[in-house]
């Protein structure tokens, strides 16, 4: 590549433009970004005009800008800031080149999301829903529930508001039409035969990949429908039946045979599955069992474990409840706990945890909802000791928690000497999950010849291939990795569907049909030009989508997120800022280089 300086004045040929820069300051004034990580739009002019490029090449710091173009309306003299920011970006190392958008990089299935949401802002649903299921089957699924990191990290939460990632998905997989058969179409028959052991997202994830490689697969499940928590630990107000049902079947149809009723360890062994001439045994059992504590009072009538309360109530039993429920625990199980405690009637349904607000694990927009439907937080609280009247719940002692974690961050919890009681007659203690694995010490499952090991209560697996030390076996999800979100589940059940395709001699890649077009640096140029060149780009703000009214939700287990709009999810969809082809481009134009 020629000198850096030459080659940004022979491609853009306007170094007197850039000398007409007032030093006004009002690009570093509309930027939203000024200050941040000591990007300066003046100061990267300035650069520029002092010649040295190659100094400001030598950083991150153009990559810090998030290419919104709001710097560019507010310019009086019309200087091309954003041309400028991509010249500079392509004379630093390629270590700065980002390999993917930061909400790909963001998710546990590395799902391509400006791709989806490209397709959804030109109407093509289909398309949206088929670049989801290249890393994941269950569009409408994780489009209800994932915790979304992705927007998180989406870099237009830097300039106004996070895109809508998780309610757009949502949105491309209630719409699309289609049936996916070219998706769910199995592969060629491999002759090779694979074991799932668990029907949750890891293993159904797994059997969707397996058999997208000709692979014949057989899920062993102890329940008796498929699902794993999805199905017996997420509410149906916030993933309804048909949803779950309909994206379950679609992996099942492709020639998955699915055996109910049957449990590791009673029922059957790893060996036993080897025997009958599995070549590949992957044991994803999940967590879901109720984690449980030793307080006094635990053995009173009306109390009860919040895993076990949620599962009752998918399996179509549910419990009576108390008027006045307490509810014990500050994660997402506790929150679904007290909200399922409201809908089945009871009068007032309080939460206790240990956590400030801030602190608590559960999703902030779940604890919104809790609050919104009347649920009494009590934070920073945990209980000392279940009080009981004949037998039964009267009341629950809490003691003030000062802190729940050391200085090095582990959960530590820690407590004055400040007591509160609270008038209950039934408690529900959700603190946790876990996998029966958390009840194993050295081996689970255990056999002489059939040693699963397990270490922490987790079975011990290679990270980055789901590999357990015996050959031919792989676990992936909450047994292995303890409790964890859906999509990270389905990640594992991915690599682990790789790594048993390598094993049984494939490539362990998994090619959907989709073909990458060639990038060509006018198509891009255009492209982003297209999308980012309209005035008031950066001011679009994010289109939030309709809930049931608190007032609407008396039939007790209606879905609470609803769909958006199609002009919402089109004007949403149509506010990225399209990282990746911002990378793209740049890497367009060092391949053009001379």
């Amino acid at each position: 590549m020629m000198n850096t300086l030459t080659h940004f004045r022979k491609r853009f040929n306007d170094v007197p433009m850039l000398r007409c820069c007032e030093q006004c300051g009002r690009c570093s004034s509309a930027c939203p970004l000024t200050g941040a990580d000591a990007f300066n739009i003046r100061r990267l002019i300035h650069y520029v005009e002092l010649e040295r490029i190659p100094e400001v090449a030598a950083t991150d710091m153009p990559w810090a800008c998030a290419m919104c173009g709001r710097c560019e309306d507010a310019c009086p003299n019309g200087i091309k800031i954003m041309d400028m920011t991509r010249a500079l970006r392509e004379y630093g190392p390629d270590a700065y080149i980002p390999e993917n958008a930061p909400c790909v990089a963001a998710c546990p299935a590395q799902i391509d999301v400006p791709g989806y949401l490209r397709a959804i802002a030109r109407g093509e649903m289909e398309a949206a829903c088929a670049l989801i299921m290249e890393k994941a089957p269950f569009p409408g699924i994780l489009g209800r529930i994932c915790p979304h990191p992705c927007e998180s990290a989406c870099k237009r939460g830097g300039v106004n508001a996070p895109i809508a990632i998780c309610a757009a998905k949502r949105y491309a997989a209630d719409k699309a039409g289609g049936d996916f058969a070219p998706i769910f179409a199995p592969g060629q028959d491999s002759g090779h035969s694979v074991a799932v052991i668990g029907a949750g997202p890891a293993g159904l994830t797994a059997a969707f990949f397996l058999r997208k490689k000709g692979h014949r697969v057989t899920v062993f499940e102890a329940r008796e429908k498929a699902g794993g928590m999805m199905r017996y630990g997420i509410p149906r107000y916030r993933l309804p039946e048909r949803v779950l049902d309909q994206e379950v079947q679609r992996v099942l149809a492709m020639g998955v045979t699915l055996k109910t009723g049957l449990k590791l360890g009673p029922d059957f062994k790893v060996q036993d599955l080897k025997e009958e001439g599995f070549e590949a045994v992957f044991v994803a059992v999940g967590a879901q069992l109720a984690k449980k504590i030793e307080i006094e009072g635990i053995d009173l009538e009306n109390v009860a474990w919040g895993v076990d309360f949620l599962v009752s109530v998918a399996e179509g039993r549910p419990p009576r409840v108390g008027r006045r429920v307490l509810v014990v625990g500050g994660g997402n199980v506790a929150v679904d706990v007290a909200l399922t405690a409201r809908r089945l009637g009871a009068d007032q349904v309080t939460l206790a945890c240990l956590e400030s607000r801030q602190e608590m694990p559960a999703n902030p927009w779940e604890i919104d909802m809790a609050l919104e439907e009347g649920i009494q937080m009590l934070y920073s609280w945990g209980p000392s000791r279940i009080m009981g009247n004949e037998g039964k719940v009267s009341g629950v002692e809490l003691t003030r928690c000062l802190s729940v974690f050391d200085e090095e961050g582990r959960f530590c919890p820690f407590f004055d000497e400040t007591k509160k009681t609270v008038r209950a007659d039934q408690v529900i203690l959700a603190v946790g999950q876990a996998s029966e694995t958390a009840f194993c010490e050295d081996f689970c499952f255990l056999e002489e010849t059939d040693v699963l090991p397990v270490k922490e209560g987790l079975i011990v697996v290679e990270e980055t291939t789901q590999a357990t030390p015996l050959p031919g076996v792989f676990a992936g999800g909450d047994a292995a990795s303890g409790p964890k979100t859906v999509i990270e589940a389905i990640a594992a059940g991915r690599r682990a569907a790789a790594s048993i395709d390598r094993h049984l001699g494939g490539d362990g890649s998994f090619p959907l049909g989709r073909k990458t077009p060639e990038k060509d640096c006018r198509a891009l140029e255009a492209q982003l030009d297209t999308v980012k060149g309209t005035p008031g780009f950066a001011d679009r703000k994010r289109e939030e989508a309709p809930r049931l009214a608190v007032s609407e939700r008396d039939s007790p287990f209606d879905e609470v997120e609803l769909c958006m709009e199609d002009a919402q999810a089109v004007r949403e969809a149509r506010r990225c800022l399209q990282c990746d082809l911002e990378a793209d481009l740049v890497r367009c134009r060092r391949s053009e280089s001379p």
